[in-house]
């Protein structure tokens, strides 16, 4: 759906679901907004709202120029990925005393990686293409979450023990995301 709000038009995907209040958010570059059943006064919520959404879109927007500035590694092969990961997480589990039961690699949407409640790590294949310091950062994390699930200050501190500057390699990542998500 298009707004014709200032210059140049709106363009918003209007999202009806089991919710209590309507929200918009900013995924991928695009305007979300999700309303519950029945509303009907999107247009109204995007005009509100319209210094935020201009805000987040430009903040958006300088994180795409300054995410050209990274560079991608198109050298490492698939394999010497695999191997990378694999030979940390095999040390890093061994010295946190940890086990898991299966990591597999795969191409991911929306994350880096995952840790299913089964002790299943997966690891986002598009990883491949950024510096060694952060594909380790994003195993470590997954590997957190087999002592903490969920991202609450417990595991924050689990993290913050093996990466203390963890709140600038969340950042790095974002950054990375905008630059290897269409690959």
């Amino acid at each position: 759906m298009k707004i014709k709000i200032r210059d140049p038009d709106l363009e918003y995907h209007l999202i009806h679901r089991q919710v209590k209040y309507a929200r918009l958010e900013i995924k991928n570059g695009k305007i979300m907004l999700i309303l519950p059943p029945g509303a009907n006064n999107h247009e109204e919520i995007v005009r509100k709202n319209l210094d935020w959404i201009t805000k987040k879109l430009s903040h958006l927007k300088a994180l795409k120029n300054e995410a050209h500035s990274r560079k991608l590694d198109y050298d490492r092969t698939d394999n010497d990925f695999r191997d990378l990961v694999t030979s940390y997480m095999e040390n890093k589990l061994k010295e946190m005393k940890l086990r898991v039961n299966k990591v597999t690699f795969r191409k991911m949407k929306s994350r880096w990686g995952s840790c299913s409640g089964q002790k299943n790590i997966s690891i986002n294949t598009r990883l491949q293409y950024l510096p060694d310091l952060l594909i380790e950062y994003v195993a470590f994390h997954e590997m957190a979450h087999l002592l903490e699930r969920k991202h609450n200050k417990n595991f924050w501190n689990i993290v913050c023990e093996e990466y203390p500057d963890y709140k600038e390699l969340e950042d790095e990542l974002s950054l990375y995301w905008l630059r290897v998500r269409e690959l």
